[in-house]
């Protein structure tokens, strides 16, 4: 995956800002590979199964990639805490996944660069090893699958492949994601829309590929009982709960909205969109 300079976008957009040359919001939506306005999510609260407020603290690391997602309740936690590793190239190596306040993994993701457009992921299931260990071998675990993901120029995933454990390891194509001219992947089901606002796994390309949502603008509920809130950044303070196919960030949420909070790199007024 393509890097951009955190601090450096940041840059650019308080000097545009300062000059009124160009909305933030219409360099993002004009640039669907770049990274939101230079915000990053700290606090993800979602409700867990029974009925208690599941608090998610996100930490990163000094390039500004996150290393984990925990529920700051580490006495009743719950849903799955979660782990990234980079290698030399600050490019995701692995992905992990385990019961909040535990430390084995109930999934742990691999990836191989095999071309720039082209990743791995192998993913093993239980008994995989602890996340606070090196990354254990997949043959000696209880089961594992194989995928792998053809990126476009705008490094966005657009065809997800299905690879055999066993040789010859020929791939075959499982789906095709065709993004509209506003670069939004197809609605997964009825009575949703998109809104005009900036989704938040922009905030990081580590979001987008771990939970394959490259869609430049959020889902919204078109029942009319949804309300979405923004901040000044046009990013999502309460997203929807999209129980019927997926849950932001993986985390289960018996609530129809979760809600978000953000950390900006720079103080500037509310966005004209």
């Amino acid at each position: 995956m393509t890097k951009i300079n955190f601090f450096g976008l940041a840059a650019c957009l308080a000097l545009c800002l300062l000059s009124s040359c160009k909305k933030v919001y219409d360099y993002i939506q004009e640039h669907p590979d770049a990274y939101s306005p230079p915000c990053r999510i700290t606090n993800f609260r979602v409700v867990s199964v029974a009925g208690r407020e599941a608090n998610y603290v996100f930490t990163y690391n000094r390039k500004g990639n996150p290393i984990s997602m925990m529920d700051s309740n580490r006495i009743t936690p719950a849903g799955y805490d979660q782990y990234f590793r980079y290698d030399k190239q600050e490019r995701l190596s692995d992905f992990m996944l385990a019961y909040a306040g535990n430390f084995g993994a109930v999934a742990w993701h691999k990836y191989f660069y095999l071309r720039p457009d082209y990743i791995i992921d192998t993913v093993m299931f239980y008994d995989t090893g602890d996340v606070r260990e090196p990354s254990p071998i997949a043959k000696n675990t209880n089961q594992y699958r194989i995928s792998a993901y053809t990126l476009d120029n705008f490094d966005r995933i657009i065809k997800i492949w299905s690879i055999p454990n066993d040789l010859p390891n020929t791939p075959s194509l499982q789906s095709v994601i065709v993004y509209d001219a506003n670069g939004n992947a197809p609605l997964p089901g009825a009575g949703l829309s998109y809104d005009k606002k900036v989704n938040l796994y922009r905030t990081n390309k580590v979001w987008q590929f771990v939970y394959m949502n490259y869609s430049r603008n959020n889902l919204v509920s078109t029942d009319g009982n949804y309300f979405p809130r923004y901040n000044d950044f046009g990013l999502p303070l309460n997203p929807l709960n999209q129980r019927w196919f997926n849950y932001p960030f993986n985390q289960y949420n018996a609530a129809p909205e979760a809600n978000a909070d953000y950390s900006c790199a720079i103080s500037k007024g509310p966005v004209v969109y």
